[in-house]
C-alpha cells in the first residue's frame, strides 16, 4: 500500500471514530436547547423593587415564565451604581440560567466614570434592547424661555444666574447640563436632588429654572401650568405624547444620550440561548397591549431588534458616554 493510501486509510478510520461522537454532541445540544429553561431562571436587577427596571424584569419575567413554565427570580443588587449587580451576573455560569438587565449608563458611564470596574462590559453576551428611556427638558412657568436656545442665550446673558436641577451627579440631566456648558458656553447653576420627587417639587414651586426627568413625570404639571416642556431628547423623532414639542435635534443640538434598558447574559452564555430570549421578549415588545401596560406609563420607548443591533447600540453609547465623562471630569469611587 503506497504512502497516500495509508494516509487515506488512517483518515477514514479517524472520521469513523469520532463522527458518532460528534452526532451525539449535536443531538445532546438540540435536545438542550429544545428543553431551555429546564430550571428557574435568575434576572439580575441593578436597583431596588419597584424602580424602573425591576418593573420591566417582573413584567417580562412574569409573562415569559407563563409561557416557558419555569420560574424567573428577580434578584435586587442595588449599589454602587449598579456595578454590584451587575458583578454578580458577569460572574454567573454562562449556561443562560442567569440574565442581566443593565442600564445604558451603566454599561456606558461607568467603564469610564470608574478607574476599574469589578467586570467587563465588554465581555457580555448581548440579547435584546428592551427600550429606551426618553428625557424632557423642562423649565418652571415664570422663566422667559420657549425653547432650548432662548434658555441657553438667559444663561450666557447672566452666567451662574440660571439653575439646573437634576437627580445628582452623573445623572442624565447632570450630563445633559455639562455638556451644554462645553458646546454651547452657556453656564448654568447645577443643584442635584436626591430624588425624581424633590426635584419636581423644586422646579414646580420654582426653587430650580430648569430640569431633566421623564416626560411623564412633568405631563400633569405642563398641562397645570405651572411648567413649560421646552425639548425632548427622543432622537430624531417627537414624542407622541407630546406632539407639539420639538427634540433637542430639530433645535440644532447634536446630543440624543439616553438611557435605554436590556437584557444581557454572561460570558459563554449558548447562542441558542441568546436566539429564545431575544424571539420571545421581541413578541412581547411587539405587543401593543403589553407596552401600553408596562412601558409607556414608565415613558420607556419599546424597541426590540436583534442582539447585533444591541451591540451597535452599545458601541454608540459607549463613545458617547467617554465623550460626556470627559466633558463632566466625572469621577465616582
Amino acid at each position: 500500500m503506497s504512502n497516500n493510501e495509508l494516509f487515506l486509510e488512517a483518515g477514514r478510520k479517524f472520521l469513523l471514530r469520532i463522527l458518532p461522537a460528534a452526532a451525539l454532541l449535536l443531538a445532546s445540544a438540540a435536545i438542550e436547547a429544545q428543553s431551555y429553561p429546564a430550571k428557574p431562571i435568575r434576572l439580575h436587577v441593578t436597583c431596588p423593587a419597584a424602580c424602573l427596571p425591576d418593573l420591566l424584569a417582573r413584567a417580562i419575567g412574569q409573562s415569559l415564565q407563563e409561557s416557558w413554565g419555569q420560574p424567573i427570580v428577580v434578584d435586587n443588587r442595588a449599589g454602587a451604581n449598579g456595578n454590584i449587580s451587575m458583578e454578580a451576573c458577569a460572574k454567573s455560569p454562562g449556561d443562560g440560567y442567569s440574565i442581566c438587565l443593565p442600564a445604558g449608563v451603566l454599561m456606558s458611564i461607568n467603564p469610564f466614570a470608574y478607574d476599574k470596574l469589578p467586570f467587563d462590559p465588554l465581555e457580555l453576551v448581548p440579547i435584546i434592547l428592551l427600550g429606551n428611556l426618553d428625557q424632557a427638558i423642562a423649565v418652571h412657568a415664570s422663566v422667559p424661555a420657549r425653547t432650548m436656545k432662548e434658555l441657553l442665550a438667559l444663561a450666557r446673558a447672566k452666567p451662574g444666574s440660571v439653575t439646573w436641577g437634576s437627580l445628582g451627579v452623573g445623572s442624565t440631566a447632570h450630563l445633559y447640563l455639562e455638556w451644554m456648558r462645553v458646546k454651547t458656553g452657556a453656564d448654568m447653576l447645577h443643584v442635584p436632588y436626591k430624588g425624581s420627587p424633590q426635584a419636581m417639587q423644586a422646579i414646580t414651586v420654582g426653587e430650580v429654572n430648569a430640569l431633566a426627568l421623564t416626560p411623564g413625570v412633568f405631563a400633569p404639571q405642563a398641562a397645570a401650568g405651572k411648567l413649560r416642556v421646552i425639548a425632548v431628547v427622543t432622537g430624531s423623532k417627537r414624542l407622541a405624547s407630546m406632539p407639539d414639542v420639538p427634540t433637542l435635534s430639530e433645535q440644532g443640538f447634536d446630543l440624543d444620550f439616553r438611557n435605554w434598558m436590556s437584557f444581557y447574559g454572561p460570558k459563554g452564555t449558548p447562542p441558542e440561548v441568546v436566539r429564545k430570549w431575544n424571539a420571545d421578549v421581541n413578541k412581547l415588545l411587539a405587543n401593543k397591549s403589553f407596552t401600553d401596560k408596562h412601558f409607556l406609563p414608565l415613558s420607556v420607548t419599546p424597541a426590540g431588534g436583534t442582539p447585533e443591533d444591541m451591540a451597535a447600540l452599545a458601541r454608540s453609547s459607549r463613545t458617547q458616554g467617554e465623550e460626556l465623562v470627559r466633558i463632566s471630569k466625572l469621577k465616582f469611587e
